[in-house]
C-alpha cells in the first residue's frame, strides 16, 4: 500500500459516529425504509446476523438508557437521516425518542436472527397496507447496500466499494508498510487525529459528568481523588490522579460508559468501531501529554497505532466473536506508546504480542455497559506489555498463540478467530434468547400479573 494510500485510510477509518455502531447499523437500516413508507404499518421485521445480534441486546440508543435493537430501529425510522451514514442518530430529538418508544411498546416490531448471514448484516423489513419496504446494512456498520419497494430495487450501494473491502484483501497493508508511514508521515497528514482524540475525550468526561453506564469511569475517579472538592463530577479533568495508568483507566471507562449508556456525544471510531478507537486513541493521547510530547509526535503515534489496529482486524474482520478491543485497540494502544517512548520497531512488535497474548481468548458478548470493564482489562494490558517490553520480556513461540513474529502471531489468532465465529456467536446468541425468554416468562407469571 502507498504511502498516500495509507493516508486515505486513516482519514476513512478514523470517523466520528454517535451511538454505539450496532445500534447504529439497526437504525440506518430503518432510516433507508423511511422516505419510502407511505402507508399503514401492519409488520416490523430486522433480522440480523449472529454475530449482529448481540450487539442491540444490551446497548442504549442515544439520548436515552433504553436498550435494545426495536429501540435503535425506531428511533432511526422515526428521526434518523440516512445520509449522515455512522451519524445517522446525530439529530434525533427527545420527540423522536418518545413516538420510538411508542413503536417498541405497541409490540409492532419483531427481531429475528439472520442464522445464514455472518459477520455485519441488518435487513429491516416493514409492510405496510400499501407497499412492503426493505432495505439492507452489510459489511461495514455503514454499508447500506439496498433498498427494495415492492418488487423494485430502488438503490444500491457502489458494488466497487463493497467488493473491495479491506478485510477481503488483509495482506494489502504489511507491517514493513505500517512502520515505513509512522517514519515518514508529515504532521498535515496525521492532524486530525488531534481532534479524533479530543472528541474521545469530551465523550470521556460526559459520561463521567452524566454518571452514564455502569459508571465505572466515574467510581474509579471518586476512589482516585478521595476527598476532593464538590466539584469532582462537574469538572472531572481537574481531578484526574497523578498516574498515568489510572488516568487512562478512568478515562477509557468512562467514555465507554457513556457511549454505551446513550450518550449523544459521538465517539471517534477505528474501523467503524466506536469502543475500539476509544481503546486506542485515549490511551496513546494521553500518554503523550503526560510526557510533553508536541502534538505532531502524538499523532504521529496515533497513527502507528491506527495502522496496527487496521493490520489485526483486516486479517480477524470488522465482526468477531472474539473481542476487537482486547485483541486489535491493545495493540494499538501498546504500539503507539512504544512510539512515544520511541522504541525499536523490534521493541514495539514484542510489545504488541506482550498485549494481546492473554487477551485472545476474550469473548466478544455483545455490546453492553460492561465493555467498559473489557476495555480497562485491554488498557491495562497494553501498558503493562509495554514496560515488559521495556525490560526484555517478549511472548514467543513456545507462548501458545503467540509466535517469534508479530505476523505469524496474528496469523495464529485470525485461524482460530475465524474458524471459531460462528459457533461462537451462535452459542452468544442463544445466550441472549433465554435470557429474553426468561424475561418474558418472569412478566408473564401470575405473580408479577398481580402487581
Amino acid at each position: 500500500m502507498t504511502h498516500d494510500e495509507i493516508t486515505a485510510l486513516l482519514h476513512r477509518e478514523i470517523v466520528p459516529v454517535t451511538g454505539c455502531t450496532g445500534p447504529t447499523a439497526y437504525a440506518l437500516a430503518a432510516a433507508a425504509c423511511r422516505p419510502y413508507v407511505t402507508g399503514n404499518i401492519l409488520s416490523w421485521n430486522v433480522a440480523v446476523s449472529p454475530a449482529y445480534l448481540k450487539m442491540g441486546f444490551g446497548v442504549a440508543t442515544p439520548g436515552t438508557s433504553r436498550t435494545g435493537i426495536a429501540v435503535a430501529a425506531a428511533a432511526g425510522f422515526v428521526g434518523g437521516d440516512a445520509s449522515l451514514g455512522l451519524q445517522v442518530l446525530k439529530n434525533t430529538t427527545a420527540d423522536d425518542l418518545s413516538k420510538a418508544f411508542a413503536f417498541c411498546d405497541a409490540g409492532i416490531i419483531r427481531i429475528s436472527a439472520a442464522e445464514q448471514e455472518s459477520g455485519i448484516y441488518v435487513r429491516n423489513e416493514i409492510e405496510t397496507d400499501r407497499e412492503t419496504v426493505m432495505a439492507v446494512v452489510r459489511h461495514t456498520h455503514d454499508g447500506l447496500c439496498l433498498i427494495r419497494v415492492d418488487d423494485q430495487t430502488v438503490y444500491t450501494g457502489d458494488q466497487e466499494i463493497q467488493e473491495e473491502r479491506l478485510e477481503d484483501h488483509p495482506d494489502q497493508l504489511s507491517l514493513d508498510d505500517i512502520f515505513s508511514y509512522a517514519e515518514t508521515c508529515t504532521c498535515e497528514e496525521t492532524a486530525f487525529l488531534e481532534n479524533a482524540y479530543r472528541i474521545n475525550l469530551a465523550l470521556a468526561e460526559d459520561g463521567i459528568r452524566g454518571g452514564c453506564g455502569l459508571k465505572t469511569g466515574r467510581a474509579l475517579l471518586e476512589k482516585a481523588a478521595g476527598s476532593a472538592s464538590g466539584d469532582l463530577f462537574d469538572h472531572p479533568l481537574r481531578h484526574l490522579p497523578d498516574s498515568v495508568e489510572e488516568r487512562i483507566n478512568i478515562l477509557v471507562c468512562a467514555a465507554s460508559d457513556a457511549r454505551m449508556g446513550g450518550s449523544r456525544l459521538p465517539a471517534s471510531a477505528a474501523m467503524g468501531d466506536g469502543n475500539q478507537g476509544i481503546t486506542l486513541l485515549l490511551p496513546i493521547g494521553v500518554y503523550g501529554e503526560y510526557l510533553h510530547k508536541p502534538v505532531h509526535e502524538i499523532t504521529r503515534a496515533m497513527a502507528l497505532g491506527a495502522l496496527i489496529l487496521f493490520y489485526v482486524k483486516m486479517h480477524i474482520g470488522r465482526a468477531a466473536a472474539m473481542c476487537l478491543c482486547a485483541i486489535a485497540a491493545s495493540a494499538g494502544a501498546a504500539a503507539g506508546i512504544c512510539a512515544l517512548r520511541r522504541f525499536s520497531r523490534s521493541r514495539t512488535e514484542a510489545a504488541v504480542k506482550n498485549a494481546i497474548s492473554p487477551l485472545a481468548g476474550m469473548l466478544c458478548d455483545g455490546a453492553k455497559n460492561a465493555c467498559a470493564l473489557k476495555m480497562s482489562v485491554a488498557v491495562r494490558s497494553a501498558l503493562q506489555a509495554v514496560e515488559l517490553a521495556s525490560l526484555g520480556v517478549e511472548a514467543g513461540y513456545y507462548d501458545g498463540i503467540c509466535d517469534d513474529s508479530l505476523t505469524d502471531t496474528v496469523s495464529a489468532i485470525t485461524d482460530i478467530a475465524n474458524q471459531t465465529m460462528d459457533f461462537l456467536d451462535s452459542c452468544m446468541v442463544q445466550t441472549i434468547l433465554q435470557k429474553e425468554k426468561r424475561r418474558r416468562f418472569s412478566d408473564e407469571s401470575p405473580e408479577r400479573q398481580g402487581d
